[in-house]
């Protein structure tokens, strides 16, 4: 019986593994952030309902909840100014020459295909 290991650590390979990211720290950021940012909001609307009749924790509470709110919103925008594109798309770029051609009786330009002068009528 053959087993195949793994070449990272020498786990057998039972199961396909993902690939690794670019950037790995990446999601990490993002769930930091939005991770600390919920129990931010958490806390201080904890902090609110539970000791209602402090102004000085209120306070605080509320610049808590800011911190928390700011915190959400950049782990949601943490990956928009990446933008992947796919593997298997190529770019394409089309040149097209425009070919341009003097009339032999006025001396005005006009495409090469064209059979007679725009200018005078003439033929080209």
């Amino acid at each position: 019986m053959s087993t195949s290991y793994d070449t990272v650590s020498a786990t057998p390979n039972h199961s396909p593994r993902l690939p690794l990211s670019t950037d790995p720290k990446a999601m990490h950021n993002k769930l930091l952030s939005m991770g600390t940012g919920i129990f931010l909001l958490i806390f201080s609307i904890m902090v609110v309902v539970l000791d209602a009749s402090n102004f000085l924790a209120i306070g605080l509470a509320f610049f808590v909840l800011m911190i928390g709110i700011m915190l959400v919103m950049v782990g949601a925008v943490v990956d928009m100014d990446h933008k992947k594109k796919a593997p298997d798309q190529t770019h394409t770029e089309i040149v097209r020459e425009i070919v341009k051609v003097r009339c032999k009786y006025c001396g005005a330009l006009n495409l090469e295909t064209s059979q007679r002068c725009s200018n005078c009528g003439g033929q080209t």
